[in-house]
């Protein structure tokens, strides 16, 4: 099953899904899996999510990788920023933004 879609640069995740393909709940675990291998041993403040793909893509993600750096960030599209979602670091508030 190929995962192509899912595409790391540094602290920021990118779903590139084309608006024509869909994903399966099977490539669930699989992301999952794959997003942690590769921040397991890496050391980032803020991971950032960005990318079109659904709600429980987004989830799953999210709570991986919150238990991986101090802080998530999703990128909000409308305004141009990344925004805190999860943090376990007072340097990072919930709602916080970033460019």
């Amino acid at each position: 099953m190929s995962l192509n879609w899912l595409v790391f640069d540094g602290d920021t995740i990118r779903f590139e899904i084309p608006p024509t393909q869909s994903i399966t709940y099977d490539n669930l675990p699989l992301a999952v899996e794959e997003v942690y291998r590769y921040y397991v041993g890496r050391r980032f403040d803020v991971i950032k999510v960005t990318g079109r793909g659904p709600i429980w893509l987004y989830s799953a993600i999210v709570h991986t990788i919150a238990h991986l750096a101090k802080a998530v960030a999703v990128y909000d599209a409308i305004n141009g920023v990344y925004v805190i979602v999860a943090s376990h670091n007072p340097n990072y508030k919930i709602g916080q933004t970033l460019n």
